[in-house]
């Protein structure tokens, strides 16, 4: 087929993406064969000390240490990993503020700007012999504009073969949605702009500029589409008015009709994209129109919600699920709120019951109208869920040694991680993970209530399942906010992840550590850092974390 030159530039910047994805695609379904068959085999286990540990004492507080615990000497320790392997590990985790993105490692800073790169490229190639530069530069944008736009439609869909393939989760593929709307909308601006400032020039009136030609009339509409989708895709407003943001979103459809109307090859590279977003939002309308029961909601001291629901669904430890109440408040209104809430519950459970469980914290509006209903005892709510969805970045059932890490009410996807691992330890499922430590970090015991029976009930099971095992668990909760520690798991003051994780290797010699961790920006940061200080020849420390910027 023989294309003019910015038509080509398009069509070979899409098949790049197509092939990019196709190489990350194979790889990681190879590698999904051989964890499959690994599972299969009963790891070897090493021998762990089962001495019990005490209480340490105030003054040695941030001693926190395993081996100090269990007066034992330090493991042999050897090297496991490269000297350059482990410089890539830390170079390509380390975590830079980025004015307007917020916290990003230095392999995602690596990704956006290949993708950059990777447009320019495109945006310059010429595809005539003769010529190293194109000079219709304001339409090749606009093409290439079409390019990203083939993608941006698959990348924002929850349930895809798409991202199946690639196995990247919805919540983690989202930002990548964002940087494709982001470079959709300045190559646009810059064709929009070139083009008014050339026929300004011939009409001399911004009346005719805009509106007298009705391909720059359709084009322009299209513009002011993303314009509006723009603005209310800020940070700010997805997290202070969620709904604004998911509403305005929809505005996409006029930004598709009017591109149709302005260019013949807007279908041509938008069509398979929104195809698989209507099919995924009927797959979402058919999987959450059955209401499921409510077993139990109730109202925890210091605003949290309880809810215990029917779930007869499979699901991982840290999915999380879209729910709605279609009879809190008006029926149109809750028919159209859907809310993004973590599974707290263990899909290992093993009493056998189709039920899951979900924790929400008091913030205003939806939560708070839940927290009031929850405290009437009489309550009769209905359900709907939309998932599960959501999978952790790493397969915490290969480490020998884990470390799971809630700050406040980010400890729902952490205790599900938590449940799941000890459930599996003590039916004796063959998975790696050996020693599991636990850290929450909460204000006060008040706080502690929220998951006081789900960790008591955690504690009996596994001293009583565990104790001749050679599995280890290890629960520390620290009390930001109170002078009182009434037991041996509490902690005054902050962790100090890095020290932490010194000592944990100390005890464990060599060997990866996996992290898990969910809650506020600052402690999330700390512990990247800490995960990357820490990592050296004798293992590496991978850390997962969950944020729900949706």
């Amino acid at each position: 087929m023989d294309l003019q030159p910015n038509v080509a530039a398009s069509v070979y910047l899409a098949t790049t993406f197509l092939c990019i994805a196709i190489a990350l695609a194979i790889p990681y379904q190879f590698f999904q064969i051989l964890r499959y068959t690994r599972r299969q085999k009963n790891p070897q286990l090493i021998d762990l000390p089962t001495v019990s540990r005490e209480k340490i004492t105030p003054e040695t507080s941030n001693d926190y240490s395993m081996s100090t615990a269990f007066n034992v000497a330090v493991p042999e320790v050897k090297k496991i990993r490269w000297g350059l392997m482990v410089i890539a590990h830390k170079i390509w985790n380390y975590g830079i503020f980025v004015f307007g993105f917020g916290d990003q490692s230095v392999g995602e800073i690596a990704i956006f700007l290949a993708y950059i790169v990777l447009n320019l490229t495109f945006v310059h190639i010429s595809f005539q012999s003769g010529e190293s530069i194109n000079t219709d530069f304001a339409d090749r944008t606009a093409y290439l504009a079409l390019a990203n736009s083939a993608f941006v439609f698959p990348l924002a869909t929850r349930n895809s073969v798409f991202l199946t393939l690639l196995g990247v989760p919805f919540e983690r593929v989202i930002k990548y949605h964002r940087w494709v709307g982001r470079m959709i909308f300045f190559m646009i601006a810059f064709h929009g702009a070139s083009h008014i400032q050339d026929q300004y020039k011939s009409t001399n009136s911004v009346y005719d500029t805009l509106f007298g030609d009705k391909k720059y009339f359709n084009g322009f509409l299209a513009f002011m589409s993303l314009v509006v989708i723009m603005l209310t895709s800020h940070s700010v407003v997805r997290r202070f008015a969620f709904e604004v943001f998911y509403w305005s979103h929809f505005i996409f459809i006029f930004f598709v009709i009017f591109g149709i109307l302005h260019t013949e090859w807007f279908t041509s590279f938008v069509l398979f994209g929104i195809i698989l977003y209507i099919i995924d939002r009927f797959v979402r309308a058919f999987l959450s129109f059955r209401a499921r029961k409510v077993i139990s909601i109730d109202a925890i001291q210091t605003g949290v919600t309880r809810v215990v629901f029917e779930s007869n669904f499979f699901y991982e430890a840290g999915q999380y699920v879209f729910v709605s109440f279609p009879n809190l408040g008006s029926p149109l209104l809750s028919f159209l709120r859907w809310h993004p809430v973590s599974l707290s519950s263990a899909p290992s459970a093993s009493d056998g019951s189709d039920q899951a469980t979900f924790h929400l914290k008091c913030a205003g509006g939806f939560t708070k109208s839940l927290y009031e209903r929850a405290q009437n005892l009489n309550v009769s709510l209905k359900l709907k869920v939309d998932g599960p969805y959501g999978k952790t970045s790493i397969d915490f059932m290969e480490y020998q040694t884990v470390l799971l890490v809630g700050g406040g009410i980010g400890i729902t996807p952490i205790i599900s991680l938590l449940r799941d691992l000890v459930d599996r330890q003590i039916t004796g499922f063959p998975l790696v993970t050996q020693s599991i430590y636990f850290v929450w970090v909460i204000p006060d015991l008040d706080s502690y209530a929220w998951f006081s029976s789900e960790f008591a009930e955690l504690r009996n099971r596994a001293s009583a399942s565990l104790a001749a095992t050679k599995y280890l668990l290890d629960i520390k909760i620290f009390l930001t906010k109170s002078e009182t520690t009434p037991s041996s798991i509490f902690f005054k003051g902050r962790p100090d992840f890095e020290h932490l994780l010194h000592k944990i290797k100390d005890f464990h010699g060599s060997g990866d550590i996996a992290v898990g961790a969910c809650g506020p920006t600052p402690m999330i940061r700390e512990i990247r850092k800490a995960a990357v200080n820490r990592s050296d020849a004798m293992g590496l420390i991978k850390v997962h974390t969950e944020t729900f910027e949706l």
